[in-house]
């Protein structure tokens, strides 16, 4: 879309939910417009404030606006990072899109895989800040802007950073569960606001449960939900999904993926990805999105807050180790030796958090796979530094009074990312826009804005959250154990099915091998396989790195 004048030009994806306040202001100046769209508002705040325009839009965006008459471009992504924006310079010129591969459809660049960026891969399946797997491949970081002109891109600069807490909530607790009740309903509200049919992702946990029952009453006819389900009964939360459909009133749809279903469809969710796939849930993700596109096309999620209102397990760590900071190395080791020989698979990562120095306690607390076992299968004694990361949290830590608001920062810019990169990619594959009310501008700054004791104490996770889930739902509900999303893969690598085929590939692999070490890939398995050490998390990035490297011959 473009002006009138023919000055301002926009490629845009995403929505703004605020554009209506926006545009009644702009009119108030005297903008006369010529659609009912949002897109035309972001066209003319930007003719009307300049780049301060992108600090005002409260949605999920990733877009480029070309100036004509000061011939730069301007891109642009939201404050959480849910649309994603690539882009390359070359001396030949700058290429961007919302996919990777239309980088390399340019002619710009060839798909190669850039060495350096292989372990943090690794350990957290995710290369946070600009750098991706691929050389030459650069994002735009989330609530940034980069600026081109004559043919060069800048340095990312910042206009909404989660490190920059906003003024501190001074109310009382039950004055902060009212106010994140009306602040929630407010940004459900505003995201319900489609002229195309509308559903919920539901997978009977608090978070999207929450949003589906909010949802749900302020829908003129029952709303359509869906979740996805594992033949294996261990995995499968099904049955909390119809519970909380059945709370909510809902039309609720589900359906099951098999191992082999789940193996076929890995390179064709890789090529959309661009990159591995860092869950293994994103094959899910996917065919739930299938499900849901016969229905409706967009649909509201759950993601960010556990990253916003402490809900994380692994939040507990530091603090829970930190009595232990005094003892000698050689008793922390001991200790977590003891722990992980314990059968709660939460102990034993605590017994490997304890084997580590203080100073790694939060660095790596949302890292996947150990970083020792990473650098032997990279044939290396140590991983580099990742220096994103480290930068992330030192700045966090100047900024916060306590650990866990730390590490909510830090997730915030690494982790959270690769989770929305994954809704994001997989939805939109099927075309179905997923949008997150708990990533609303107003509910982030509020959130924020709240002492730690309301959002996490040793007894109670996502506190304040919680109390307002109370409202909506079945206690048995808000107060189920926090599970995660996971997919079965130490039985299937253990197995003789298609993963555990894929795994053998992958551990023969040539190509990898210049990678990898297939010496040691090749122990990791047998030792999965003997019972002796759940390599799963490891083996699942090895055999995704494999798959990615077929898809993009790289």
């Amino acid at each position: 879309m473009a002006t009138l004048d023919g000055r301002w030009t926009i490629v845009f994806n995403g929505e703004i939910y605020n554009y209506l306040e926006l545009r009644r202001e702009l009119e108030g100046a005297g903008v006369k417009f010529r659609t009912q769209s949002d897109t035309e508002v972001i066209l003319q705040l930007h003719a009307r404030v300049g780049e301060a325009a992108a600090a005002r839009l409260n949605g999920i965006f990733a877009y480029a606006l070309w100036d004509a008459s000061e011939r730069r471009l301007l891109l642009a992504r939201d404050r959480a990072g849910v649309k994603p924006l690539y882009y390359t310079a070359t001396d030949r010129g700058v290429a961007f899109g919302s996919e990777i591969k239309v980088l390399f459809a340019s002619g710009l660049l060839e798909a190669r895989m850039d060495p350096a960026q292989v372990a943090e891969y690794l350990v957290y399946r995710h290369v946070a800040g600009r750098n991706s797997l691929f050389q030459g491949v650069r994002s735009v970081p989330p609530g940034h802007i980069v600026r081109v002109a004559d043919g060069q891109a800048s340095e990312p600069q910042v206009f909404w950073k989660a490190e920059v807490l906003p003024h501190p909530f001074s109310g009382s607790f039950r004055e902060a569960v009212d106010a994140l009740d009306s602040t929630l309903n407010a940004a459900i509200e505003r995201q319900m606001i489609a002229d195309v049919p509308l559903g919920t992702f539901c997978s009977g946990g608090i978070d999207s449960s929450l949003v589906t029952a909010i949802a749900a009453r302020k829908a003129p006819r029952p709303i359509n939900t869906y979740s996805v389900g594992f033949e294996d009964a261990s995995y499968d939360e099904s049955g909390f999904a119809r519970r909380a459909s059945s709370a909510c009133g809902t039309v609720h749809h589900e359906l099951r993926v098999s191992e082999a279903e789940f193996v076929a469809n890995l390179p064709r969710l890789v090529w959309h990805h661009d990159l591995p796939l860092n869950f293994a849930n994103s094959v899910h993700i996917h065919a739930v999105s299938e499900l849901a596109r016969r229905d409706v096309t967009v649909v509201l999620t759950g993601e960010g807050a556990d990253e916003l209102f402490g809900g994380y397990p692994r939040y507990y760590i530091p603090r829970l180790l930190a009595p232990l900071a005094v003892l000698a190395p050689g008793a922390r080791v001991a200790l977590g030796r003891l722990l992980g020989r314990l059968p709660d698979h939460r102990l034993r990562k605590l017994g490997a958090f304890a084997r580590r120095a203080p100073s790694e306690w939060l660095l790596f607390n949302n890292a996947t796979s150990d970083p020792s076992s990473v650098a032997t299968l990279l044939g290396s004694r140590v991983v580099p530094p990742f220096t994103f990361r480290s930068d992330c949290l030192e700045s966090a830590l100047a900024r916060t009074p306590d650990s866990v608001t730390a590490l909510a920062m830090l997730d915030f810019e690494t982790y959270l990312v690769s989770i929305l990169d994954r809704q994001d990619k997989m939805s939109m594959a099927t075309s179905i826009e997923s949008r997150v009310p708990f990533l609303d501008n107003e509910v982030i700054d509020l959130a924020r804005s709240l002492p730690l004791e309301y959002r996490q104490t040793f007894r109670h996770r996502k506190r304040v959250l919680k109390e307002v889930a109370l409202r909506y739902l079945p206690p048995e509900i808000v107060h189920r154990r926090k599970s995660g999303f996971g997919v079965p893969l130490p039985a299937w690598f253990a197995g003789t099915g298609p993963a555990s085929t894929l795994l053998d590939e992958a551990a023969s692999s040539q190509r990898l091998a210049e990678t990898l070490d297939g010496a040691v890939l090749r122990r990791l398995v047998r030792e999965h396989r003997g019972g002796a050490v759940d390599h799963s998390d490891l083996l699942w990035s090895a055999v995704n790195l494999h798959v990615w490297q077929q898809v993009f011959e790289v």
